[in-house]
């Protein structure tokens, strides 16, 4: 049976917002929608059907009564300094009200050296959950999804279309997941449909598999043909530079996005995984690449 009574937390973010939309666009199920928003949250709903719950995540008893009659919470929030207590918190209040399933803001690549020197809380927060599920008190279900699609050309992943210059990590030719904001929200709603199936589970999605050098191609053929200026960065000591100064505690984000791309570009192969995963099951399917770039070149250029 599927668990339509949901509540969001995250819901101003980049996924939470498209997960929202897709939540209010469903019809089979119809889904009835909270979204939990801090008290000083200036978040506004984008429909009259999504309930708007202000409430103090760290205070229990007002979460324990917000989430009663809730079937799952669905946790869409970034990562900062209080996700694993934030985390905690929001899963031990679910227990005492009753919620069937949470889905932790677990998302984005495998847990590789690198990767889990930036994202510490999400290895933690998985172990309380799988404790709580296997004491059968909740169960749970974590989607991994690679970067967002879109995020090579509006984020820190080295192509800039408007100068024409690219940086280039390792191995271009390097495969890798990716997934849009959409398609994992689209997971997520494939999850809610079938939770019995994706009980107590990670799953990996994807919506395109590609590499830098196949990314940048159909950039520099959509913007005149001409070759971009390439910049070429090995990822064994970028990354090893980039981590030595997070154990150092200097948290810059050049540090953090840099940990990240060498782990994904890098041998660790962060977000490179069996392209037979759990897409399908979920009911994801491939997008055109190119039409993705081509949409979001529209944006920046």
């Amino acid at each position: 049976m599927a668990f339509t009574n949901v509540a969001v937390i995250g819901a101003g973010g980049a996924l939470g917002k498209v997960l929202v939309q897709e939540l209010l666009a469903s019809s089979q199920p119809k889904f009835t929608i909270t979204v939990l928003a801090r008290p000083s949250s200036s978040y506004t709903p984008p429909s009259e059907n999504v309930k708007v719950a202000k409430q103090d995540l760290a205070d229990h008893a007002g979460m324990v009564s917000t989430l009663r009659g809730i079937d799952a919470v669905i946790m869409t929030q970034g990562v900062d300094a209080d996700l694993e207590a934030t985390s905690r918190t929001i899963v031990e209040a679910a227990i005492e009200a009753g919620v069937k399933m949470v889905m932790p803001s677990d998302y984005g690549s495998k847990d590789t050296p690198m990767f889990i020197q930036v994202y510490t809380a999400k290895p933690k927060i998985r172990a309380f959950v799988e404790e709580k599920a296997k004491e059968g008190k909740i169960t749970y279900t974590i989607i991994k999804n690679g970067p967002f699609t879109e995020m090579p050309l509006e984020g820190p992943f080295g192509i800039d279309a408007k100068a024409k210059k690219a940086t280039l990590y390792g191995d271009p030719s390097r495969k890798f997941n990716t997934t849009s904001t959409l398609s994992i929200a689209r997971a997520i709603i494939g999850v809610l449909r079938s939770p019995t199936q994706f009980a107590n589970r990670v799953l990996y999605i994807h919506d395109t598999y590609t590499s830098q050098r196949e990314m940048l191609d159909i950039v520099e053929e959509a913007t005149g043909g001409a070759p971009f200026e390439i910049t070429r960065v090995g990822t064994e000591e970028f990354g090893r530079a980039c981590v030595e100064g997070l154990g150092r505690g200097e948290w810059t984000f050049a540090n953090m996005i840099g940990a990240i791309q060498a782990s994904i570009f890098g041998a660790e192969g962060a977000a490179d995984w069996d392209e037979n995963d759990d897409s399908v099951a979920v009911g994801l399917t491939r997008v055109d690449l190119r039409g993705e770039l081509l949409k979001q070149l529209k944006r920046t250029v």
